[in-house]
């Protein structure tokens, strides 16, 4: 049997040529066009088992039964989506869904005019949806630390805290996911479940590839000559390069020159996109009871991706979108010489708002699992650097994040202080802003060190105000005896009289008392109080003493206005300006870096009193 081949480099129908829903019926038979090994394209056979019409808003599947190739046995394979499928010599759709555990080879087709209608030409502006609402910053806070218990201790006399003011977070409190697993949720994450038979996420057959047991070492060559893509070529959407290679593997469904049409379904139905196109290599199909796949390569970036719509992706090969650098070094524990162990990476991933910061927390935290664990009684310190671009305030001062964590399990906790930055940052509604690179230095040390903090001493009332004060915080290390760190402070000349508190906690534990202490700080205005927030130190490995009095300040658009006229705080009021006050405030806070994750917190109770005030005259005898 004579098979029809596309001409190499452009479709060898015009636009127009292709066979509509209504002309095709049950029993027709053709073709399809895909790799199964190599970048080989091959035909695989096509009949038509019906339309099921009208199962999505003005849209209606094409379902045939395809064989060859092994397809009997393994049926669909994740990777086929876009393969480009031909009856009676015509453009008939693009293969863009199956069902797992299916025991015949049954595929759902995105018809041709749906994949025809997709954008030919790059948007004039690629603007996430989401930097239209303000990210939450309390994401800021690790799972499970609200502050809660903090404030009860220091105002257990006042404090009854409303549930509904507790921070929320982008993922259950302790339960952020694998590295592995926010990326499976990233690329299955490409439609809604919708009503009858409209496929799931878990039905598109987009292969997601750089994972444990699936091989995408090496590159794929170059083309030597001619067109990068024919339709039925294997495609590739990079996520990661460099070191790692991360990203997902589909089919070339139609080429015009230089545009290119794939996929058959969303990636993420993002629409406007700027992604890296790449050539890829299928090793081999792998048959599964659930849902057979490719095994492949990423190959060359050749283009551009510029659309992510329902029917599927449309781009353009040539340049390129700008990716983001990552640079890592990972210092390993000092070995029987005693001298530390280096090891560097590179990588470049997708510069895009929504899914930079999982990629960056994914280059980081596999770099650490190249020689290392997560799983050993260790510490890991970290020091983040990002450049940007965009922000004046951003460009002269780059944002470093800085911190230590201890195992195991230690890094996964760190998705917080690593993803929630860049994420809010990213998609923040006040000024566009672009990352440009990171500089990550993780340095492991064995055995693990921490401690708690176990005690707090002091005077049992204030000095008059101008004085030094000497507090004494007592650390229990893991290992060792008990530890005693003075922590001297002078107190204000204009102190007042009353009650006061003084605590000793880790910077870490302070910061996730701002929710409760004063949850207007995340309620920011501008790009500039969300850089407050983000340069406030949260490191578990800060000593942090802090002298509290009663709350009287407001926080109005996330700054602290401290020492507000009556008058003033009466007229913010009278504007129906939210501003709500603080729980305690800042009097006095010093800082001190320890070779420990500290744990726990003290808090000690003080009052200042009145001096005796001089007799007035008209009551002198």
């Amino acid at each position: 049997m004579v098979m029809f081949f596309p001409v190499a480099g452009r479709s060898s129908e015009s636009a127009t040529d292709f066979i509509p829903l209504s002309e095709i019926s049950a029993g027709m038979t053709g073709f399809g066009l895909t790799v199964f090994e190599g970048t080989r394209i091959d035909t695989f056979s096509v009949r038509v088992v019906g339309i099921q019409e009208n199962v999505r808003a003005d849209g209606s599947f094409l379902l045939v039964e395809i064989g060859g190739h092994g397809l009997e046995l393994s049926s669909i394979a994740q990777g086929m989506s876009g393969s480009p499928v031909y009856l009676d010599g015509r453009f008939a759709g693009a293969l863009a869904f199956g069902w797992g555990g299916a025991l015949k080879p049954i595929a759902g087709v995105t018809p041709a005019e749906e994949m025809l209608a997709l954008p030919t030409q790059p948007a004039v502006s690629v603007e996430a949806e989401s930097r239209s609402l303000a990210p939450d910053l309390r994401s800021l806070l690790a799972p499970g630390s609200s502050g809660g218990q903090l404030a009860r201790d220091l105002f257990p006399e006042t404090w009854s805290p409303d549930e509904a003011d507790r921070p929320s977070f982008p993922f259950p409190a302790g339960q952020w996911p694998a590295p592995r697993d926010m990326i499976m949720t990233l690329l299955g994450d490409m439609a809604p479940d919708g009503p009858g038979t409209w496929p799931g996420p878990e039905s598109w057959i987009v292969q997601p590839v750089g994972f444990t047991g699936q091989a995408v070492g090496g590159e794929v060559d170059k083309p030597a000559s001619g067109p990068a893509f024919q339709p039925g070529s294997a495609c590739a959407i990079p996520l990661i390069t460099g070191d790692a290679k991360l990203g997902a593997i589909g089919t070339v469904t139609w080429v015009d020159g230089h545009q290119v049409l794939m996929m058959g379904h969303p990636f993420m139905q993002r629409g406007p996109v700027a992604w890296p196109l790449a050539t890829a290599e299928v090793l081999t199909v792998f048959p599964s009871r659930q849902m057979s796949f490719k095994m492949g390569a990423i190959g060359h970036i050749v283009g551009s991706v510029h659309h992510d719509q329902r029917a599927g992706l449309s781009g353009r090969t040539g340049p390129a979108p700008a990716m983001v650098l990552v640079s890592v070094e990972v210092e390993l524990p000092a070995a029987a010489d005693g001298r530390p162990e280096t090891r560097s990476y590179e990588f470049s991933v997708v510069d895009d708002p929504s899914l930079t910061p999982t990629l960056v927390f994914w280059a980081l935290y596999n770099s650490l699992l190249v020689e290392a664990d997560d799983a050993s009684l260790q510490n890991l310190g970290y020091t983040v650097e990002t450049v940007w671009e965009g922000s004046g305030a951003l460009a002269a001062e780059p944002l470093i994040l800085s911190g230590v964590t201890s195992g195991p399990g230690g890094a996964m906790g760190l998705a917080a202080e690593w993803m929630a930055p860049l994420s809010i940052l990213l998609n923040n509604p006040f000024e566009k802003v672009r990352l440009k690179e990171v500089r990550a230095r993780l340095e492991l040390s064995r055995p693990v060190a921490t401690a708690t903090i176990v005690g707090l001493t002091g005077p049992r009332a204030l000095p008059e105000p101008g004085s030094e004060v000497v507090f004494r915080v007592e650390l229990q290390p893991r290992l060792g005896e008990r530890q005693v760190i003075d922590m001297p402070v002078v107190l204000p000349v204009n102190l007042e009289a009353g009650p006061y508190r003084v605590i000793a906690a880790s910077a870490a534990e302070l910061f996730a008392f701002e929710a409760q202490r004063a949850s207007g700080r995340f309620q920011v205005a501008d790009l500039g109080s969300i850089l407050d927030l983000l340069r406030t130190d949260r490191s578990s490995g800060t000593l942090v003493l802090a002298l509290l009095a009663p709350g009287r300040n407001m926080v109005l658009l996330g700054q602290e206005m401290h020492s507000l006229p009556g008058s003033v705080s009466r007229l913010i009021k009278s504007g129906n300006m939210q501003a709500p006050r603080t729980l305690a405030d800042y009097v006095i806070r010093t800082d001190r870096s320890t070779p420990w994750v500290l744990g726990g917190h003290a808090v000690r109770a003080l009052k200042l009193k009145s001096a005796i005030e001089p007799i007035k005259e008209e009551r002198r005898p």
